[in-house]
């Protein structure tokens, strides 16, 4: 996918406009592979504070989907989150393309990589589905769907280098 294709698929004529909630959960959420150059030329454009803080409430609103017995699944989440939100603000001079791979490699695992066992309470049937898509089941159970209890296990392995925590961390704390 070419920068002009990503920019089609969020509906924008131009990086600047890159300033929605909608804009960055398109890009987290897509079934569309999109290249870590393509993200780097993209968000090489855009107002880093901005896209942090988009990054900031688009993993808050995740989180609060996450079903109760979901705790370890939730703290990889919101260190996922201060990562990609370090990086994004970080001054050091590689930290754009640090984002955009930590980003690529995020939307793979969350879209497709992870797996979460969602079993349904009523039938007892076991589907496995991406973290994503067990997100979305459970927002659905919390609308009056059917409730499924949820083992996390299959998506923790997703390992976050201790320099890129460290340089996020880092950012946080001035």
């Amino acid at each position: 996918m070419e920068l002009d294709e990503l920019m089609a698929l969020l509906e924008l004529d131009d990086p600047s406009e890159f300033e929605y909630f909608e804009n960055f959960a398109e890009i987290a959420e897509t079934d569309e592979e999109i290249p870590e150059e393509t993200l780097f030329q993209l968000f090489s454009q855009v107002d880093p504070q901005t896209v942090s803080e988009l990054i900031t409430n688009y993993f808050e609103e995740i989180l609060r989907a996450m079903p109760d017995d979901g705790t370890d699944a939730y703290l990889l989440l919101d260190n996922i989150s201060r990562s990609l939100s370090g990086l994004l603000v970080s001054e050091e001079e590689r930290a754009k393309v640090y984002f955009s791979e930590e980003l690529a490699r995020f939307h793979r695992w969350y879209t497709k990589d992870s797996e979460v066992s969602c079993t349904s309470q009523e039938t007892g049937h076991e589907k496995l589905l991406p973290l994503r898509d067990a997100l979305t089941l459970a927002r659905l159970e919390k609308l009056d769907g059917e409730p499924h209890g949820y083992d996390f296990t299959g998506c923790l392995d997703y390992e976050i280098d201790e320099f890129i925590m460290n340089s996020a961390l880092s950012r946080e704390e001035e």
